[in-house]
């Protein structure tokens, strides 16, 4: 049997697709296999980044009542399989635990995001304690999936002990259901920016970004995005606000994904400034419709585009300079999103066959 065990799914995440995603495959498949779900607060973030980090303890607190009850009544047996799409899972050791005390043998593979060593996640106030949970939860895995080699090399530097056990795939992605949910679009002189305004994004360096760059080009639409209610907060939003009254940019808050991906899709092309990036899905989202990537040359940005310096900048200027040189002369780039068609694949033959049956689609740039 295989336990999935998801993360709650969230229509502003990618965690709604993974909770998707991977009971499609499964029964696609002709796997047994079982959802572990749980129960939220909220279906919004209202306190945290990523997740609202008080529903999804809850979600996590509900997930883990159900797999004690089925260790009570039996249920798991020698070779069953469980899968953690969060390994940042407050009590997931259970599992070994568990297993181990009931003498059946399990194995156990987890998908790790983020964790409280990435730089200004919302985690990281916890890093004192945090790092000895995160290295348990590492332990009681027999592999640990995540997005990059630069995650991976973090966790190298973080918590070395386990570096043996991190499997770089790629995060899941299903490029088919993406451009299916919006269909052709035609490309317009639009620059866009999408990532979540959380201060470790450095929205407010975008915003500078895009100013200049809409002195320089007047004609060129500026398009600011968000799920949520409101984009952003506090200094972040008056400034974002000053420079929607002064006619700069359009600002479209509480769309839904299908929006989203019309507005990405008639882009010419996306910036980020963000300081930290263990896979950037809004990235892989603008390469599948051809909008030019303009990112730093950092974190697992040049693993995501192939090391293409044309969408990686060194700084403020050279960001300035490759967006014009992007919007005045397009290139594709959607070859770099179909490098990761095959990881949902690739996860499940290391989980439930113990290795990669085939060749690695996925590119690693040397």
């Amino acid at each position: 049997m295989f336990y999935y065990i998801p993360i709650e799914p969230l229509e502003e995440r990618y965690t709604e697709q993974w909770y998707r995603w991977f009971p499609d495959a499964l029964q696609k498949r002709k796997v047994d296999f079982k959802v572990i779900d749980g129960e939220t607060l909220t279906n919004k973030i209202v306190s945290g980044t990523f997740l609202d980090i008080n529903s999804t303890l809850h979600y996590k607190a509900e997930q883990l009542k159900v797999i004690a009850r089925l260790f009570f009544l039996n249920k798991i047996k020698d070779g069953d399989v469980f899968f953690v799409a969060d390994l940042e899972f407050w009590g997931i050791e259970s599992i070994r635990y568990l297993a181990d005390l009931n003498n059946i043998s399990v194995r156990i593979y987890g998908f790790l995001h983020a964790a409280s060593y990435t730089k200004e996640d919302f985690m990281a106030k916890c890093e004192k304690y945090g790092r000895t949970f995160e290295e348990g939860w590492m332990k009681i895995c027999d592999k640990v999936f995540v997005g990059s080699e630069y995650h991976k090399n973090q966790v190298d530097n973080a918590r070395s002990s386990e570096y043996d056990k991190v499997v770089v795939t790629g995060n899941p992605y299903n490029i088919d259901e993406i451009v299916n949910k919006i269909g052709r679009v035609k490309k317009k002189n639009k620059i866009i920016l999408t990532n979540r305004p959380d201060y470790e994004k450095r929205p407010n360096l975008s915003l500078d970004v895009l100013r200049i760059l809409k002195h320089r080009h007047p004609d060129w639409e500026i398009m600011v995005t968000t799920s949520r209610e409101k984009w952003g907060k506090g200094w972040i939003r008056e400034k974002l606000i000053l420079d929607l009254e002064r006619g700069w940019l359009t600002l479209r808050e509480g769309i839904s994904k299908e929006e989203y991906l019309k507005e990405l899709a008639e882009s010419k092309v996306m910036i980020s400034n963000t300081i930290e990036e263990n896979f950037g899905y809004c990235i892989l989202e603008a390469c599948i419709f051809n909008t030019i990537p303009i990112i730093e040359n950092a974190y697992s940005h040049p693993e995501l585009v192939m090391r293409d310096e044309r969408c990686l900048f060194t700084d403020i200027d050279d960001q300035i300079k490759k967006v014009e040189e992007a919007m005045a002369k397009p290139f594709k780039v959607r070859q770099y999103a179909e490098q990761y068609e095959n990881v949902l694949d690739d996860i499940l033959d290391m989980c439930i066959d113990g290795y990669f049956k085939k060749s690695r689609k996925i590119l690693i740039p040397r």
